[in-house]
């Protein structure tokens, strides 16, 4: 891979790309792509129809009627292996309760983007959309062909989305790199500005944890029934610590935060180092929100989501259940955390498993993190790369064949990303237009 240590110089002002951006991410938020159902045909058509304008090849392939995944391709001269723009189109439902203004308006007000999926992932698209269109309109050589790809059912597990594309149309969409949401969340830190990087995403173990005991009348009280045991079974998980897995994607992020917060921080992470079962993760001396990225990455989890039992008021139920959401650092089986969380658990509840996917280690690519390290210096000097696990999952989870990292980094400080999921989600200009830049200049270095 050869890159430029420079960016070419932009024959065109970044200021003049704020409305078109805010109006791209506008346009998506207002395309209601919930998912369920998801009629991600409305984003499709969409770039379709901005895509065609800019002369850029493209398809829209349907995996089920309406679930529609897009491919274009700006051609390069295939010098080096394509180079990948990737999104999805869904996201996750909002009902207008909590909202200060209705989620799917995409209204633009105080600075921001209002609107289910600004940040999750129509924000990003916006700006891969516009990157595509620039590269187009002023006819910028390329060593390599760039794509954008945006799919359908990322919010549901990719199955109609990347899985279906890698399956079906994977001479579409090779690339050697990928950059995909998950990353650019920035933190302040003693040792200067900080951006992660996603080089690796957690597997899954959804589980079901079942409580039993005697049923009854409900005049009559019983200690031992299902739902005091689920209760009982329900703390000893909330105290369920268990000892930290360290990979070389947590041990490189680790040192790098050994080197940003010398002393008492330096110190907590050179034992967590030395000893995995330290028992004090929760407590590391850094900023309380990126030590809830670091924990999440060190540490198999499982949260309880759904809890159900009983179906009448003055009846005592029988079999009280909670689903827990496990998920797994890279490699790990889900039936030995099913396994494992039945003994923290003890014997009676009955945890099984429900489904779960091993995750795979993430993209060897020290090239590839020199230069994103080398941008988000270069657009805040002094700042550095943190390359992270992201305890969640995305597309990359699809495309076994292309090294994707999560980039799309953010000026505004890491706790805006709290909005993902959330009522008044919104992006901010200026981190959009900040992300657009980034992004835009490990383009043109990886492929100029």
């Amino acid at each position: 891979m050869s890159t430029s240590s420079r960016p070419m110089p932009l024959p065109f002002s970044w200021a003049e790309q704020e409305r078109h951006l805010v109006s791209h991410l506008s346009a998506l938020i207002r395309l209601d792509t919930s998912n369920p159902p998801g009629r991600e045909i409305a984003v499709a058509r969409h770039l379709s129809r901005e895509l065609t304008r800019s002369g850029i090849a493209h398809q829209v392939l349907e995996s089920e009627p309406g679930r529609a995944n897009l491919v274009a391709r700006l051609p390069g001269t295939g010098q080096e292996a394509p180079l990948m723009l990737l999104g999805h189109a869904d996201v996750v439902g909002a009902r207008p309760d909590g909202w200060s203004r209705p989620p799917f308006s995409g209204e633009v007000a105080d600075g921001r983007v209002w609107g289910r999926g600004a940040l999750d992932m129509k924000g990003q698209v916006a700006a891969s959309l516009l990157i595509m269109q620039l590269l187009a309109a002023h006819r910028i050589p390329l060593r390599r062909d760039l794509l954008l790809v945006v799919t359908a059912d990322e919010e549901a597990g990719s199955r109609l989305g990347a899985y279906w594309l890698w399956e079906n149309h994977r001479s579409l969409i090779e690339a050697e790199f990928a950059f995909n949401e998950g990353g650019g969340q920035r933190f302040v830190t003693p040792g200067g500005p900080v951006y992660t990087v996603q080089v690796a995403e957690k597997g899954s173990a959804r589980m079901r944890v079942t409580a039993r005991g005697p049923g009854g009348h409900a005049s009559v009280p019983r200690t031992g029934s299902a739902v005091f045991t689920l209760a009982e079974a329900l703390l000893r998980l909330r105290a369920f610590a268990p000892e930290s897995v360290l990979q070389p994607a947590s041990r490189r992020m680790l040192a790098t935060l050994a080197e940003l917060y010398p002393g008492p921080g330096a110190e907590a992470i050179g034992q967590l180092l030395k000893d995995p079962t330290w028992g004090r993760t929760n407590s590391l001396p850094i900023d309380p929100v990126l030590r809830e990225f670091v924990v999440a990455g060190l540490h198999n989890t499982a949260t309880p989501t759904v809890l159900s039992a009983g179906q009448r008021q003055n009846v005592v139920p029988v079999e009280a259940d909670v689903v827990l959401d496990g998920r797994l650092l890279p490699g790990e089986l889900p039936d030995r955390w099913a396994a494992a969380v039945q003994q923290a658990l003890g014997d009676r509840v009955e945890v099984s498993l429900l489904h779960g996917r091993v995750s795979r280690a993430g993209p060897d690519a020290p090239e590839l993190l020199r230069v994103l390290g080398e941008t988000v210096a270069a657009h805040e000097p002094g700042a550095r790369l943190l390359p992270y696990v992201n305890p969640a999952a995305t597309d990359a989870r699809a495309l076994p064949g292309t090294k994707v990292v999560g980039f799309f980094p953010s000026a505004s400080d890491a706790d805006v990303m709290r909005l993902i999921h959330a009522p008044d989600e919104h992006a901010r200009i200026t981190d959009l237009m900040f992300g657009g830049k980034c992004l835009l200049d490990v383009v043109l270095r990886l492929s100029t």
